[in-house]
């Protein structure tokens, strides 16, 4: 059989092309029978079409003719075509199925919206339904009850019923299934009479204030066991009858200040057990009986001021074990009997001023561990007991003030260290102990002025109050201050000594007052004041320095440039920052005054007698007032004598300053940073301060620009990074676009 030419075999091979003849049984083309290629894997498309045509025998091939092997690229390059097709259409499906994925979410997110306002808009009709419907139902109660609520009377949907008016003489006729409170105030009403509450069923607190009242009948509050608060305040009371509050079990407030009640019967409260609050200030109780709260064993409030009591029994308050507040004010109490306070272990605060007690026993506030508040002032306390007011570890405020206090013991006071507020003013104390604040060690504030005795105060007086932000030590009678007096208030803020008698103050005596912001020198007797007395007053803001008696001579000239330099930290500059000696100078302001005014380093013209001189040229050194007192400049320069003939009259001595500076520069230790420079014979000195009113802003200022540019950055870097992401998908994506394109074009060229 002749061997098939190559022209035959072309639909054969366009025939196997469609079939899939790739599919060729693999085996490696490098075998004893195929020496026409090197051994490659089987896997390659166009190796395994020539092995087919090699296999056929196929006479182009088996002799390498450009046709054959052309052939086998073309069918290779179009399966190869078709494969990437392929992947196209897939990729293609693919994108179309995400899209159409996005579109139904899209679409359900736009229908949930879609329900979701209309849910909303629902739910705002109903609820605007809802609220119109209850603004109606309001406005219809509302007119309801106005048309039954009487004459003179205002009554709410909330069970309230307000009458006020002097036309009123009796209990309103009000609605008693709607009445919860009453209040009838600036009536004329002057008696309860039986039972006018018995139809108020649901009457829970009755109030009756500032009217003609005078009388209750027994039974005027029966046939209302439900009332919780009763209160008859500022009316005309002078007798409450036994057994008017009998049906009252539930009462938990009676208001019964400000009437005219003399005596309390001791039976009067006892049917009142669950009472909490109890106010019978302001009227004429002289005496009580010792059993007369002995049934308020619930009792939290006890309001006896403002009245006539001289004392009590020591055991009055002995069952009150859960009262908190017990106010004694404004009696006439002269003596406390030992012991009457013993049984309140809960109370919080204890009221006794503006009485008459001149002694207090011993150990009497022993039994207060829960003590906030003790007042004690505008009695006539003239000395306490040692250790009275020890065991007070929750005191936060103390008053002794306007007590003729003449001495205080050395041990007085115990631990208090929440203490914030004590008052010790208007006494007659000349001095006190050095450790009378030594366990008050969180107090904020301390007033022990008006004190017009206190001549002098310890040196370590203050050495344990590291929390002190106000003291006050004004209108006392102070000449003198130590210089470590105030070392240890490092938290002080507002420090107050006007109205004193103080004469000059150490230059350290502020040294450590770096927080202080007010400090008040004015109306003592300052005549001095060194330079540098404030200069570690960083934070100083009011000044005030009037109505002292300012001796304007050359020593005064440091704090006078001070003023000149700090104007506004002076508060009172206007009213009276004057010179008061010498005599040509008075009135004349501080901030004004200059050396050449004061003469201060100026040489004048001299007469001396002499029968015979001869002088020559000597050097003197004067020393140059700075604008503090602590920096001083030191120049030397010589003085010109002329040379006069021997005579026995006077002689004429001229003296020439020359103006000449030296590199010589004296400074004593002081914050400022001192440069100078040299410029035509001239030294020039400038400085930085490193302290003063702007610094500590211009610091914070610094360190706000300093943080902000340093968050900035990092935003920046963030935002960088953010931006890189972004792009480097962008372009990943579009490489992977471009690639495919041009993969696609160069096939359809090839084809």
């Amino acid at each position: 059989m002749d061997r098939p030419s190559s022209g035959s075999l072309l639909p054969r091979l366009a025939f196997l092309l469609l079939i899939g003849a790739l599919s060729v049984h693999t085996r490696s083309l490098a075998s004893p029978v195929n020496q026409v290629f090197h051994s490659k894997d089987d896997s390659d498309i166009q190796n395994q079409i020539l092995a087919f045509l090699l296999r056929k025998n196929i006479k182009p091939v088996q002799e390498k003719d450009i046709i054959g092997l052309e052939l086998a690229r073309k069918i290779t390059e179009l399966q190869e075509l078709a494969s990437l097709q392929e992947e196209l259409n897939m990729e293609r499906k693919f994108v179309s199925s995400a899209i159409e994925k996005e579109r139904s979410l899209t679409s359900k997110r736009d229908d949930e919206c879609i329900r979701f306002s209309h849910t909303a808009f629902s739910i705002c009709a109903s609820m605007a339904k809802m609220w119109f419907t209850f603004v109606l139902l309001q406005l219809l109660l509302q007119l309801t009850l106005s048309a039954q609520c009487p004459n003179g009377c205002v009554c709410d949907i909330r069970g309230s019923a307000k009458c006020i008016g002097n036309h009123i003489t009796d209990i309103p006729p009000l609605d008693p299934t709607t009445t919860f409170l009453l209040l009838l105030n600036d009536t004329n009403i002057k008696t309860l009479k039986n039972h006018s509450f018995q139809s108020f069923s649901l009457l829970l607190r009755l109030m009756i204030t500032h009217s003609t009242l005078d009388t209750i009948q027994p039974e005027a509050f029966h046939g209302a066991p439900q009332l919780l608060s009763i209160k008859l305040s500022s009316n005309m009371l002078s007798v409450l009858p036994l057994g008017v509050f009998s049906e009252q079990s539930k009462l938990e407030q009676l208001q019964l200040d400000g009437n005219q009640i003399a005596s309390v019967s001791s039976e009067l409260f006892a049917p009142v057990v669950n009472l909490t609050e109890l106010n019978l200030s302001k009227n004429r109780i002289s005496r009580l009986d010792a059993n007369v709260f002995q049934s308020l064993t619930k009792l939290n409030y006890l309001n006896l001021a403002e009245n006539q009591l001289r004392n009590f029994p020591g055991n009055l308050f002995h069952n009150l074990r859960e009262l908190k507040s017990l106010v004694l004010t404004s009696n006439q109490l002269k003596t406390l009997e030992s012991g009457s306070f013993d049984h309140l272990s809960k109370l919080l605060v204890l009221m006794l001023q503006k009485n008459q007690i001149k002694e207090i026993p011993p150990r009497l506030f022993w039994h207060f561990p829960s003590l906030l508040t003790l007042s004690l002032s505008g009695n006539q306390l003239r000395y306490l007991p040692a250790e009275s007011f020890y065991y007070l570890p929750n005191l936060t405020k103390f008053t002794l003030y306007k007590n003729p206090l003449i001495t205080l013991p050395d041990q007085l006071m115990g631990q208090m260290p929440r203490l914030q507020e004590l008052y010790l003013y208007e006494t007659n104390l000349s001095t006190v102990p050095w450790n009378l604040f030594a366990n008050m060690t969180n107090l904020r504030a301390l007033n022990l002025h008006f004190n017009d005795k206190l001549t002098s105060l310890p040196k370590n007086v203050f050495c344990c109050l590291p929390y002190l932000k106000k003291l006050s030590l004004k209108n006392n009678n102070l000449r003198e201050l130590d210089p470590e007096l105030f070392s240890n208030l490092i938290s002080l803020q507002i420090l107050l000594l006007n109205e004193n008698k103080l004469e000059s103050l150490p230059s350290e005596i502020f040294h450590n007052a770096s927080r202080v912001e007010i400090l008040g020198l004015n109306h003592n007797y300052l005549r001095y004041l060194p330079g540098d007395v404030f200069v570690h007053a960083r934070a100083l803001k009011d000044l005030y320095l009037s109505g002292n008696k300012w001796n304007c001579d050359c020593s005064i000239m440091g704090i006078a440039e001070w003023i000149q330099e700090n104007p506004k930290l002076i508060s009172d500059l206007d009213k009276g920052v004057t010179c008061c000696e010498p005599h040509q100078l008075e009135n004349h302001p501080l901030q004004t005054l200059t050396h050449e005014k004061l003469h201060c380093g100026v040489f004048q013209t001299t007469f001396m007698t002499t029968s015979a001189i001869t002088t020559e040229a000597t050097p003197t050194t004067s020393t140059l007032h700075s604008s503090t007192a602590r920096n001083t400049l030191a120049s030397t320069f010589p003085t010109t004598t002329s040379l006069l003939s021997p005579t026995p009259d006077h002689i004429y001595v001229e003296q020439t300053n020359v103006p000449v500076f030296y590199d010589t520069i004296v400074l004593d230790n002081g914050p400022e940073i001192v440069h100078n420079n040299h410029y035509n014979g001239w030294v020039y000195l400038w400085t930085v301060p490193s302290t003063g009113p702007y610094s500590g802003f211009m610091m914070a200022l610094y360190i706000v620009l300093l943080v902000t540019g340093v968050v900035l950055i990092v935003a920046s870097l963030y935002a960088l990074y953010q931006l890189h992401k972004v792009v480097w998908v962008l372009g990943k994506v579009t490489m992977g676009d471009n690639l495919m394109a041009r993969r696609v074009r160069s096939f359809q060229v090839t084809l």
